[in-house]
């Protein structure tokens, strides 16, 4: 069992980020008493911010950076298609419960919230909305995430974020707005291996469709009926937002820290020259209904 707390501060407000990853404890044998064990870290946690008279500073995310990973049975398990490694809803949809003590009124949610969201909405709630955030980081670095402050604390509030890039390895692989995903990379369950269950790591990749691939998360969470040729207009806003993103990925480079990397380079690490080709055909035509 491996658990993670992390525990930062601007100011007198306070964020705790407690993320439970449910790693075998010996062998590759599935221990039941995980939740148990979660259960108690966590309320130890909550014990000590109440002690120490914290509780009401400090909001406290419970997480989970992934999805189940399923590579060696027995393993863990989701409802959705796939597992931790690959861009399916089974690898990076998690449940997440977010507590302030007085401050956020209990209910549920299935709107949009990354992870990336919780830096920009932290740092707002300390005091740091907008370009003051900005004013924190480097010119060069790239905040991804949106501020959620409202989404959290308001009565019924709406989440700001309407759409998300999804990345596998170093591809680009899918773009989700509202409850619409189109998928342009993705892996092959079980392509490689057939024994286990529909693990992330193991699988193989495809990097072309016939353009139409789009699943409706909200009716097919699963993800095995493809309704893209039935909502052409969907093309439009997918396409924008996806010429907006290889434009950003332009300026800002990612740059990985540790290495999936298969054999094939992603848009991004074209040469100089074909970089310079792809950002003057953009700039020129344009990516759907994006314009420069």
């Amino acid at each position: 069992m491996n658990c993670l707390a992390t525990r930062f501060a601007v100011g007198k407000k306070q964020v705790l980020v407690f993320l439970a990853d449910m790693l075998p404890l010996q062998g590759e044998n599935f221990v039941p008493p995980h939740p148990c064990h979660i259960d108690y870290v966590l309320g130890k946690l909550m014990e000590k911010l109440e002690e120490i008279g914290e509780a009401e500073n400090t909001l406290v995310i419970f997480t989970s950076d992934n999805g189940p990973e399923c590579e060696i049975p027995p393993s863990g398990r989701t409802p959705f298609r796939g597992c931790k490694g690959s861009a399916w809803e089974g690898g990076v949809r998690v449940p997440t419960f977010v507590y302030w003590k007085g401050m956020i009124a209990p209910r549920k949610s299935d709107q949009l919230f990354d992870l990336a969201d919780i830096l920009p909405t932290a740092l707002s709630l300390a005091g740091y909305p907008g370009a003051k955030l900005a004013g924190l980081f480097p010119e060069k670095t790239y905040i991804d995430g949106v501020d959620q402050t409202a989404f959290l604390v308001a009565d019924d509030g709406l989440s700001a974020r309407r759409s998300r890039i999804y990345t596998l390895n170093q591809y680009y692989s899918t773009i989700r707005i509202d409850e619409f995903k189109g998928v342009v990379t993705g892996e092959i369950e079980n392509g490689v291996v057939q024994k286990g269950n529909i693990g992330g790591f193991s699988g193989s990749i495809f990097t072309d469709t016939g353009g139409g691939i789009v699943f409706n998360l909200y009716t097919n969470p699963q993800e095995d009926v493809s309704v893209g040729i039935r909502h052409i207009p969907m093309a439009v806003p997918l396409g924008s937002t996806a010429g907006w993103y290889m434009k950003e990925l332009f300026e800002y480079p990612p740059q990985f820290k540790i290495g999936f990397l298969s054999n094939n380079p992603p848009l991004y690490d074209l040469v100089p020259e074909g970089e310079m080709a792809a950002k003057a055909w953009i700039k020129k035509h344009g990516f759907g209904r994006f314009q420069n």
